[in-house]
């Protein structure tokens, strides 16, 4: 299984490529850094981890905590999901200033009343739409600085959604309101956010049910109690009964690090069985040169390359031998 780990390494050095000497990254105008500290890091890179994280103290990092420069793509519903990648690397390097001002700023889309996290920039109503990946990612930051109580917020925020589920395993609703609970109506202009079915092809944002399980099994870990592990199975039941089109989509890597993680905590088959399939398809779509493309995209893609190196690291935890 060292086919995961040799991935992850040739990934992280197409991506070492790209660090200047004053520890910027890529063009620095794009804001394309977000996931590279954590890519760094999984690859044993540390020096550049900690460089970029320097670059990130003096230059990519505002007064409140919040992580730039942005770009249109970084800029959507989605904003406080990048500020997380840079949380928890820099949690996991010792950066801890960056780590603790940035969930400060995060803690400005918190909804104390709900246990989600705000999907808007700037919107805090009742009617502010509140997405299942991006509050599982901001749950796993609140859980890697220390704020448990926000993130058992966010588990009980993720089993109401769960309870109000009208056909799951079927069809996965993502997004919610605290005024409304639970949006079956999916948005016309964007319908991809509000709902994910079993289909047999088309693109589905198979990352859901990958995140949201990640999050509460480490939820488990944090606090012992059986109910987060017990949720994180439920919402991996989505996984469980899809077709293969999951699996062959980039957008199943959070399924597969999840999948990771239940393998390592309840030691099941199944659980290692995704695991394999959706790391053998990260394998087969990486390119000759280390990098992937994002999914519908052609070419190489900083953002998707440091996202699938750090999942290949996870699978690699479970599958290979160093």
């Amino acid at each position: 299984m060292n086919k995961y780990k040799e991935a992850r390494n040739k990934g992280g050095q197409y991506l070492l490529q790209q660090l200047h000497d004053d520890g910027s990254f890529g063009d620095q105008t794009v804001g394309d850094y977000y996931k590279v500290p954590a890519a760094f890091q999984v690859c044993g890179h540390t020096n550049a981890a900690n460089r970029l994280c320097g670059w990130i103290r003096t230059t990519g990092m505002s007064g409140d905590g919040d992580f730039g420069p942005r770009n249109e793509f970084t800029s959507g519903y989605f904003y406080a999901y990048f500020n997380v990648w840079v949380i928890l690397a820099a949690q996991r390097l010792g950066q801890y200033d960056l780590g603790q001002r940035g969930m400060d700023f995060l803690m400005g889309f918190y909804d104390e009343k709900s246990g989600g996290f705000y999907s808007s920039r700037t919107e805090r109503s009742p009617t502010t739409k509140q997405d299942l990946w991006v509050t599982s990612g901001c749950g796993q930051a609140a859980l890697a600085t220390g704020r448990l109580a926000v993130a058992r917020g966010v588990g009980t925020w993720m089993q109401r959604m769960m309870d109000e589920q009208p056909n799951f395993p079927e069809v996965l609703h993502t997004v919610s309101t605290r005024q409304s609970g639970l949006l079956i109506q999916a948005d016309s202009e964007d319908p991809l956010r509000y709902v994910l079915v079993n289909a047999l092809e088309g693109d589905q944002f198979f990352f859901h049910p990958g995140i949201a399980a990640g999050f509460l099994a480490r939820l488990y870990q944090a606090t012992g109690q059986e109910q987060w592990l017990n949720l994180a199975k439920e919402y991996m039941c989505f996984a469980e009964t899809a077709t293969d089109n999951l699996f062959r989509l980039l957008r199943a890597g959070k399924v597969g690090w999840a999948a990771s993680v239940l393998c390592d905590l309840t030691g099941e088959q199944k659980y290692l069985d995704m695991a394999v399939k959706v790391g053998d398809n990260i394998v087969a779509q990486q390119a000759d040169q280390g990098w992937w493309s994002m999914v519908g995209g052609e070419g190489p893609n900083n953002d998707a390359t440091a996202e699938m190196v750090v999942w290949l690291d996870e699978i690699h935890q479970v599958t290979g031998c160093d």
